[in-house]
Order: structure tokens, then C-alpha cells, then sequence
């Protein structure tokens, strides 16, 4: 949110002073899509280890927004829409972040764990670890997928393009952690694919509020949708009701 001559500006009111590429037609079948939650894992997503224990020491006032933000918007707008996928029998993928190996050299290089001097690098734990695996608040069920990747994008260093396929999925909604890294990655790679990708904006969160607001802005405007989790749910309630092209082009309210 901007200042712009005394007023404040959102991202949504910036974004409709854009050109728009998105798509323009949007349907959304609640057959067809999944719901994608990405990297909701104790190494980013808790206050109290990986991630959260780093910048609790070194940068406290990331901390503080990014984890109250998590506390307070995200993890509940993430069980309702766990809630709502499970009670409509809806396709849940999980997805984590981690090298599989201990020493971490299935990942790229520039992305392998590092001494803990070396900062985030040291964060990345393997999988099987504790800091590995999901908040308990949003735990897979059995019938949920969940998948690895080594990268930011999930469609960079998985199957998860073919999964979806097999599944007949058409449609994702993304959701977790973070905006402007792992969420956007994943949401551009899946939109450029051809699947309608809608990013959960309050189901995401970022460690400062202008970089979470400038990936949202650019995704509304070139990828596909930015929802609310009330809009997300609302939509998938109306068995896919397309609103008009007019409609869909400009960012939801």
C-alpha cells in the first residue's frame, strides 16, 4: 500500500492502472482443481525453528511481521481452505522444500546447505528431519500428495506437471510460503504451462509487506488471479459461475 497525493494506494488500485495480459476467460470447476500448499514446514513456516530461530536473532522486526502474519492470517485462511478442499473431496498436493540426501548434493549448487556462518543456506533440512516436516495445523491426510522439491518452483525439480495432468487437473490455487519466492516461482512456471493458477494472497505471506504486494500486483496483471480466501471459497461454492470477461480482467476486490 502506497501514498499517492495524501491517499493511500493499494496494490489492487495500481495494478487496475496497468496494462492487463492475463488470461481472460477464467473458469474455475471445482473437478479440475487442486490446491497447492507450498513449503508449510516447521524450517519456514514456525516461529520457533529454521527460519523463525534465524531471523528471530538477526532481523526481529522481519520476524515479528512475518510470523504474526502467519499466526493471525495465514495458517487460518490455510485450514479453511484445507477444510473446504477436504469437505468437497478436492485434490490436496503438499508440497515441501529440502535436499533428500543428508549432505544436501541433490541440490543445485548455489542452493546446497552451507555452514550455519553461511546464514539461510544452513536452513535447508533434508527430508525425514524434524524442521523438515509440516506444521502439525496443516498435516496431510492420507489421500494427500505430497512432494519434494529442490528448487523454488516446484515444476523445476519434480513431476509434479505430469502428476497434475494424470490427475486431470486444470486449476490450481496456490497457498504458503513465501510471496514473492516459492509461491510466485511456482505460480508463474504452473500459469506458463497452461493451467489457470489463482494466487490465495491472504493465505500467503512475505517477510515485508511491499515485495509481498509487487509479486501480487504483477501476477494479477500478466499470470492469472489474486483471490481472497473468502472470494477462493465463494467461487468454488458457485460449481465454477464464470463472472464476465470484463470482470475477471480487472484484479479481484
Amino acid at each position: 500500500m502506497n501514498r499517492e497525493g495524501g491517499s493511500l494506494v493499494t496494490w489492487r488500485e495500481e495494478a487496475e492502472a496497468l496494462p492487463n495480459f492475463a488470461p481472460v476467460r477464467f473458469t474455475v470447476e471445482p473437478a479440475t482443481t487442486a490446491l497447492l500448499l507450498i513449503d508449510m514446514q516447521y524450517l519456514d513456516a514456525h516461529p520457533d525453528y529454521g527460519l523463525g530461530a534465524y531471523l528471530k536473532r538477526e532481523f526481529p522486526e522481519v520476524w515479528q511481521y512475518f510470523f504474526d502474519r502467519m499466526r493471525d492470517v495465514v495458517v487460518p485462511n490455510c485450514q479453511e481452505l484445507l477444510k473446504l478442499f477436504r469437505a468437497q473431496d478436492m485434490r490436496v498436493v503438499h508440497v515441501t522444500i529440502g535436499p533428500v540426501l543428508e549432505d544436501g548434493m541433490d541440490m543445485v549448487p548455489l542452493r546446497r546447505p552451507a555452514p550455519a556462518a553461511d546464514g539461510l543456506q544452513s536452513l535447508l533440512h533434508y527430508v525425514g528431519t524434524f524442521e523438515h516436516g509440516i506444521i502439525p495445523e496443516l498435516a496431510p491426510i492420507p489421500g494427500e500428495l505430497v512432494i519434494n522439491k529442490t528448487s523454488r518452483s516446484a515444476f523445476n525439480s519434480t513431476a509434479i506437471e505430469r502428476v497434475l495432468r494424470n490427475l486431470g487437473i486444470e486449476t490450481l490455487i496456490v497457498a504458503g510460503v513465501t510471496t514473492s519466492s516459492c509461491i510466485d516461482t511456482t505460480a508463474r512456471d504452473a500459469a506458463d504451462r497452461g493451467f489457470q493458477t489463482v494466487i490465495v494472497e491472504d493465505a500467503t505471506a512475505e517477510h515485508d509487506q511491499p515485495s509481498h504486494e509487487a509479486a501480487l500486483r504483477q501476477f494479477a496483471v500478466r499470470w492469472g488471479r489474486v483471490w481472497t480466501a473468502a472470494e477462493t471459497a465463494r467461487r468454488l461454492r458457485s460449481q465454477g459461475t464464470p463472472a464476465s470477461p470484463e470482470r475477471e480482467r480487472t484484479p479481484a476486490r
